[in-house]
């Protein structure tokens, strides 16, 4: 795919749905932005969205917001992002945030 920007925001998307587009995704090199926020994805479609980060050597923006991830979908999501150099933005807001989450948050900051 040629996109350097995604946007599928408020599309009720849950974890299967996007680990459909994370499929088509991945190894994209030219994408730049990918816009997620609003959607359902939960924990789980968090984790699939984490393993395919590394994949994407490009992104330089990645929207989740509003999409009800916690836990263990949150830190896997903040693992991957510490782990990719390029991203320079990043929008987490409205999720369920936890202690654990804000310690794989701050992880990921530093």
């Amino acid at each position: 795919l040629p996109f350097e920007r995604l946007q599928l925001s408020f599309n009720n998307l849950t974890c299967k749905g996007i680990e459909a587009l994370m499929n088509a995704v991945w190894g994209l090199t030219r994408l730049k932005e990918l816009q997620l926020d609003n959607n359902k994805m939960e924990g789980r479609g968090a984790q699939v969205v984490s393993a395919v980060l590394g994949s994407v050597k490009t992104l330089q923006r990645l929207d989740v917001g509003f999409n009800a991830i916690s836990g263990t979908g949150m830190k896997l999501l903040m693992k991957a992002v510490a782990e990719n150099s390029n991203l320079t933005s990043l929008t987490i807001s409205g999720n369920n945030v936890d202690m654990g989450s804000a310690k794989a948050i701050a992880y990921a900051m530093a």
